[in-house]
């Protein structure tokens, strides 16, 4: 499984570098499928959401799409994914987002879809890929089933040190993740995690930081 779990988004050269190392293939030759999903329930300025999808236009994609899961027939969004090279996930509510990722059924058809295509998180994408939600704000707001989609056995905590994000500072990434067993990955918006059929390691730009659970893991940095 091949898996970039960003914070804001191909926001450099290093991650969308990144997306070509997974995908083995340049960018100009790869079509994305963009969910925005998470974003539907959240209100006021989306410039946001428009910023992460003109990133992914000026990487240099084939093409992108655009596929809410939320919004279309099964049928309609499956063969949508189907067609692309690389499944892109966006930002938002963490809860909205995994709730309508279980009642479409995507869910279920990860397993099959990412046994050849790369999939690319951004934010709230990349959280609900871990055990758990239990580092995400909607989360916290309003508990319900914090269970992940267990992509991958260790928890992303997006825009460290934002000041639009106080619960990701890392004083407060480190308080909280000192309750899990998992390792917590603490991503400042340029950074993401790429995961490599089982090869883990930090690119992109600007700090990180890492807060080793129960297990650890080694963890390269380049």
């Amino acid at each position: 499984m091949r898996l970039l779990l960003t914070s804001a988004g191909l926001v450099n050269a290093g991650s969308c570098a990144a997306v070509e190392a997974l995908a083995r293939r340049p960018l100009s030759s790869l079509t994305v499928a963009v969910v925005p999903t998470a974003a539907n329930v959240i209100g006021g300025d989306k410039g946001w959401l428009i910023a992460d999808l003109v990133n992914f236009q000026r990487a240099g994609f084939a093409q992108v799409d655009i596929v809410d899961v939320s919004a279309l027939d099964r049928e309609v969004w499956a063969a949508r994914l189907h067609e692309a090279h690389v499944l892109a996930v966006t930002g938002g509510d963490t809860t909205h987002l995994l709730r309508w990722v279980r009642r479409s059924g995507l869910d279920r058809a990860l397993g099959e879809l990412l046994l050849e295509r790369v999939y690319v998180g951004i934010s709230a994408g990349s959280m609900v890929t871990g055990p758990h939600l239990r580092l995400s704000r909607s989360v916290q707001r309003v508990p319900e089933d914090t269970e992940g989609l267990g992509l991958v056995d260790f928890l992303v905590q997006p825009h460290l040190d934002s000041p639009h994000f106080p619960s990701a500072s890392e004083r407060a990434v480190r308080e909280a993740a000192a309750h899990f067993a998992e390792d917590t990955f603490a991503l400042a918006d340029g950074r993401a995690v790429s995961v490599d059929d089982g090869a883990v390691r930090v690119v992109g730009e600007g700090r990180h930081v890492v807060v080793p659970g129960g297990a650890g893991r080694p963890v390269h940095d380049g």
